[in-house]
């Protein structure tokens, strides 16, 4: 089995979900339980040196407290964008990781195989992301979950507001390893409700 003590696993939970109105998407009930729960169910069943969740709602945050494994940690400037859970995710996991992977908390179908194919793809001063038929999945967030060697741990420190890790793949094209999935259904998420009727269906 892959030991995978050397990664650090950082949940990101920060958004302000702004497509759904006053309400925060990750709270949404989907199938029998609030949308990000599907996400801190399925890092917390796997074997990760740390697991990190980076909320800044209250509401959100309390989504893991039974969750023994999920480190929370409580992002205060959730207007300052993606680059502040970026940057509190790796700060609180360290320099000691070798790798950190990021998950948005809204792909609800995402499962233990495809995070066990990027994982098994890592390598030293590399980026891994998953793809469909060569593609990143939604280009907004460039194929999620993603995981960065600590070579990148620098660059991933330093985004500018309103920067996500994306920008350093672009940065670094010729260290990018895409991990082909069976079903594109595992890398997409809930955007708006539209997307979210859509996926209650399938």
């Amino acid at each position: 089995m892959l030991n995978n003590s050397d990664v650090s696993a950082i949940l990101m939970a920060s958004g302000f979900s702004r497509r759904f109105g006053e309400q925060n998407k990750l709270l949404l009930p989907f199938r029998g339980k609030a949308l990000a729960r599907y996400t801190l169910e399925l890092v917390s069943g796997m074997d990760f040196g740390k697991i990190l969740f980076v909320a800044a709602s209250d509401e959100v945050a309390a989504l893991a407290a039974d969750l023994n494994k999920v480190k929370l940690i409580k992002n205060t400037a959730p207007e300052k964008g993606r680059q502040e859970s970026v940057r509190l995710g790796v700060q609180a996991a360290g320099a000691s990781p070798a790798y950190y992977i990021f998950f948005p908390c809204d792909q609800p179908f995402l499962d233990v195989l495809t995070v066990q194919r990027i994982l098994e793809a890592r390598r030293p001063g590399h980026i891994v992301e998953p793809r469909f038929k060569g593609r990143p999945g939604n280009l907004s967030c460039r194929g999620s979950p993603s995981l960065f060697s600590a070579a990148f741990r620098e660059e991933l420190l330093s985004l500018n507001e309103g920067e996500a890790p994306g920008i350093i793949k672009t940065r670094h094209p010729g260290s990018l390893i895409g991990v082909e999935v069976d079903n594109s259904i595992v890398l997409e998420d809930i955007d708006d409700e539209e997307g979210l009727k859509k996926h209650l269906q399938i």
